[in-house]
């Protein structure tokens, strides 16, 4: 295949920016009317919005007149520059590298892309950099075979336009990419990036991108040999394009159209289309477009046999001339692109110079020591400060941890010495109740011995005994379980129990005991059942006692009732008795946690042991222990203890 007619389609349509031309006049008309309309306001200020309309008129002038595109360009690089308006300058910058694409000066078009995309890149604005990179690889490295860094700066351009979700610059990146693909013969590749962009450009509804798609494929089937399906392709473009007012795009497909008209060897038709590429292309002033209509012309005419016509057009002073531009561009190019690195590697080298001669100087020196000098003592007293601040905080937090410990220290002593006395005065009253009953049994057993034999003697003494040995017996009890509690410590095991089932245990111990007395015991429970979370065998420790104390200060006919509620998640078991009630300075006493020494109403003895480690189970439980009473009227009991884990 002939890679000569393939880069010729490639330079016609790939590096003509993408711009439908119709109604052109009419925007340039509405656009100069908008500026006209804002310079004629009383305070008018060119402000943002004011470049923005001189770039969109320059913009419009691209197809019709490149002297009127470079003009409004450099109003609007002008006023944006002074206003450090990023966008406007970036714009501004690629209107004015596309008119020198025009012109044919690629030096100064590379030159203001490159400027747009430094512009782009610090003020960090992605969509332009895009476009930037996108003039950069269709208008500059294509043209000088740079195919491989074209396709990657128009791939990056493409994810960009994509992630934005603009997707004209879409299709024109990939487009170009597919022309790529042409360009190095593979035409799978090219052909997928076409249908891409059709897909693209439907979406779009936009007919004059369509017709570009057409013209791509039809310059790829000319690549391909495929001469008759190219020329239909082409001609379908150019009927589009020629009810345009898009005379470079007019010249481009014209010249398409000729070049596959000479490949087929109908040069009549070729030199039609060639001359009308040319016209168009002179209109315009497009030194590019004149030399490749000139040179299909001159291709033609050769082919007829026509010699004069064919030096008229001055084929070989262009394809000179053509070379010549070409290696002009290629070295300029290279030179520009030498030149950026060199900025900014001299940028650095200038910022690492100055800062070198400024720490050579000896003032700098100099004054550098004398503030690291100072600055050193500075941080010396700082610190100095900071030890003896830290050292006085420190000496009075030990202080204040001294006092604390020996306040608790006194406070332990004095409990100490308090819980030693009760305890010294709790076993003395312990050992004189535990040798009554074990000399009344000795007494007993005496007179057995002496084979006493009168009944009533025997039954009176032995009615003490039994009172005697159950207070001993209830004492010894309360007393282990106290000792347990105070030497190793109580093993608090809590589970979730019926208060049934301690109530009904309590009742069928102490009945016989109430019976003796003629003391009536009953329960008011419900039948819901009542659960709580406590250690079952504290809790029937504290029931017992107050069931023993009730009978112990009840009389003959008196009532002893346990009942149960729930409020709250809080269960309360009351212990109510109808006895000779607590006088008040007792009561006092009991609330205090001291222990009482005191005989119920059959003359039992107590000690307040059990009362006593009553309260202190019912603590250990997270429990609380209240009691009411009135002398004469009885006394109530309430143990308050939680429904469930806390």
């Amino acid at each position: 295949m002939n890679k000569t007619v393939v880069v010729i389609g490639i330079l016609l349509i790939a590096l003509q920016p993408y711009q439908p031309c119709q109604a052109q006049s009419a925007n340039i008309s509405g656009l100069r009317s908008k500026i006209l309309a804002r310079q004629q306001q009383p305070g008018y200020l060119k402000d943002t919005a004011y470049v923005d309309l001189l770039d969109s008129l320059a913009f419009a002038y691209y197809k019709i007149s490149v002297d009127s595109l470079v003009f409004y360009s450099d109003k609007a690089l002008a006023l944006a520059t002074q206003m450090g308006y990023a966008r406007g300058q970036s714009i501004s910058l690629r209107h004015k590298g596309n008119a020198y694409f025009e012109l044919g000066d690629y030096s100064k078009m590379l030159q203001y892309y490159q400027d747009a995309l430094r512009v782009a890149e610090k003020a960090n604005d992605s969509l332009l950099m895009a476009k930037a990179m996108y003039n950069i690889g269709n208008n500059a490295y294509l043209i000088i075979g740079r195919d491989e860094d074209a396709r990657n700066i128009l791939k990056k351009a493409a994810d960009i336009f994509q992630a934005r979700k603009d997707s004209l610059a879409l299709y024109q990146a990939i487009a170009v990419i597919g022309r790529l693909w042409t360009y190095d013969e593979k035409y799978e590749e090219a052909l997928s990036c076409f249908n891409r962009a059709l897909q693209v450009a439907t979406a779009l509804k936009d007919r004059y991108a369509i017709a570009i798609v057409n013209e791509q494929v039809g310059l790829l089937y000319q690549a391909e040999g495929r001469l008759k399906e190219a020329l239909a392709l082409l001609l379908q473009a150019w009927d589009y394009f020629s009810n345009t007012d898009d005379m470079p795009r007019q010249s481009i497909c014209a010249t398409e159209v000729a070049n596959v008209y000479i490949q087929l060897k109908n040069y009549p038709m070729a030199l039609k289309y060639a001359s009308i590429s040319l016209q168009k292309a002179q209109a315009v002033k497009s030194k590019r477009h004149i030399l490749m209509a000139s040179r299909e012309m001159a291709a033609a005419y050769e082919a007829l046999g026509n010699n004069r016509y064919a030096l008229k057009y001055f084929k070989l002073i262009k394809e000179a001339s053509d070379s010549v531009a070409y290696e002009t561009m290629l070295k300029k190019t290279e030179q520009l692109e030498a030149r950026y690195e060199y900025e900014k590697k001299e940028a650095l080298l200038k910022a690492a110079q100055e800062k070198k001669d400024a720490l050579n100087k000896g003032i700098v020196q100099k004054k550098e020591l004398q503030i690291f000098i100072a600055l050193l003592l500075i941080l010396v007293l700082i610190l100095l400060v900071l030890l003896l601040i830290r050292s006085r905080a420190i000496k009075q937090k030990n202080n204040l941890i001294l006092e604390a410990k020996n306040e608790e220290i006194e406070r332990r002593a004095l409990l100490l010495l308090k819980n030693n006395q009760e305890k010294d005065n709790m076993f003395s009253i312990i050992s004189h109740d535990l040798k009554v009953p074990l000399h009344s049994l000795k007494g007993i057993l005496q007179l057995l011995v002496n084979n006493y034999q009168e009944k009533e003697t025997i039954e009176t003494i032995l009615e003490e005994l039994r009172r005697d040995i159950n207070h001993s017996t209830e004492l010894v009890n309360n007393l282990l379980f106290w000792a347990s509690s105070q030497f190793k410590g109580c093993i608090f095991l809590p589970v979730i129990f019926s208060v049934h089932q301690i109530i009904n245990d309590a009742l069928q111990i102490f009945i016989k005991q109430a019976t003796t007395k003629d003391i009536k015991l009953e329960h008011e429970l419900t039948a819901e059942e009542i659960t709580v979370w406590a250690d079952i065998n504290m809790i029937q420790v504290i029931i017992r006692n107050l069931v023993s104390n009730a009978i112990k200060f009840c009389n003959k006919g008196d009532v002893i009732t346990i009942s149960a509620s729930t409020i709250n998640a809080v269960v309360t078991i009351s212990v109510a008795d109808s006895g000779i009630g607590i006088p008040p300075e007792i009561l006092e006493k009991i609330n205090q946690g001291q222990m009482v020494s005191t005989f119920g109403t059959a003359h039992e003895k107590g000690i307040g042991l059990g009362l006593r480690l009553c309260f202190e189970l019912a603590k250990l439980n997270n429990g609380l222990l209240t009691v009411q009473s009135k002398p004469g009227k009885g006394s109530i009991f309430y143990l308050a203890l939680p429904c469930k884990p806390l």
